[in-house]
């Protein structure tokens, strides 16, 4: 018969060994299935930021830890551009991201196509799920194996210049002065349409053309990009010509191989971080519209909706037929039946 001081190192010795295997467990159980790249460009504590690691850190606490998104921020996997392409390949499993319209001139819906809507509340609406453009984006990303989630909006886009230009509200009057647009096409004939003279300027060099006076303004964003350009500009036109929206996006290959459940997981989280910057994207082109006025002593021109109104009217019926040679008619006539707005 063992001793009670055998039975006592008997029962810690068990005691030690299913600890330790009990721990192991743990372990195996902690380590991740999938553990994925996420990319976004946005600076670091930004909304955009905080929605991307939320995303993150949702999806890994619902999945148990079985799903490890590792977010990069302020763009150190690549530019924008890039990283549309390595989402497409797969190279990266995950972004949060604009379309990228070279690869795809329909594109151009996701990306910048003027006077889909002229208010935030429409913008809404559309870009919801189930809105219209929600659904013709998600099969546009698709065609390029990109798995397009949801949406995250930064704000209504305007304009800032060094001064106020004549006539604002009325597209007619010619401005004489010279706009930064993106380098695309789209921008540069909305510009034109309303008034200005369009310059095309890479974002990275917006800053020293306005120093330089190569530029007399900037467009591209919402107040949230004006204020990025608050020393060297003084005025801001909130013409909503489009919204600038970035989206929660996955290689179709890496969701294609999840279950059900996994991907109800994902869709989830990112359908909730786009809902909280919907709530909020409103409040904040407003918080960055104050801002400018109150701290750096811009003028702030906010359009009636008549005067966005005619404005939206007059850009479309110049700019919209040059959308469809860019874009292709089956795009346009998609446009034109699901947004109710008839040819001109």
């Amino acid at each position: 018969m063992w001793s009670k001081k055998v039975l006592s190192v008997v029962v810690v010795l068990l005691f030690a060994f299913f600890s330790v295997v009990s721990l192991a467990s743990v372990s195996l159980a902690q380590q991740p299935q999938y553990q994925w790249r996420m990319s976004q460009i946005h600076p670091v504590d930004s909304d955009y930021d905080i929605r991307a690691k939320e995303f993150a850190r949702k999806v890994f606490e619902r999945t148990n830890g079985r799903i490890k998104i590792d977010v990069y921020s302020g763009g150190v996997l690549g530019d924008w551009t890039q990283i549309f392409e390595m989402v497409m390949r797969g190279t990266i499993e995950l972004a949060l991201q604009q379309a990228n319209a070279n690869f795809d001139p329909e594109l151009n819906l996701s990306y910048y196509f003027p006077y889909i809507f002229t208010t935030f509340e429409d913008a809404v609406k559309v870009y919801s799920p189930g809105g219209w453009a929600y659904r013709v984006n998600q099969q546009l990303w698709e065609k390029h194996n990109i798995k397009a989630l949801d949406v995250i909006p930064i704000g209504m886009s305007g304009v800032s210049l060094k001064a106020m230009p004549p006539s604002p509200e009325d597209p007619t009057v010619k401005k004489g002065m010279k706009v930064r647009v993106m380098p695309i096409k789209p921008c540069e004939w909305t510009y034109e349409a309303l008034g200005y003279i369009p310059t095309p300027i890479p974002y990275a060099e917006v800053y020293t053309a306005l120093q330089m006076g190569v530029a007399d303004g900037q467009m591209g964003g919402p107040p949230y990009q004006g204020w990025q350009f608050r020393d060297v500009q003084k005025v801001w036109i909130q013409y909503n010509d489009f919204c600038e929206t970035w989206w929660f996006v996955i290689n179709k290959g890496v969701w294609d191989k999840l279950s059900p459940e996994d991907q109800k997981v994902l869709q989830e989280a990112a359908s909730e971080e786009s809902k909280i910057q919907w709530d909020r994207a409103k409040q904040v082109d407003e918080e960055y519209r104050q801002k400018l006025q109150k701290e750096y002593g811009w003028t702030i021109v906010m359009l009636t909706d008549e005067q966005l109104n005619k404005i939206a009217q007059h850009v479309r019926k110049i700019v919209w037929p040059k959308m469809e040679e860019l874009c292709g008619k089956r795009l346009m006539d998609l446009i034109y039946k699901e947004s109710g707005i008839p040819r001109q």
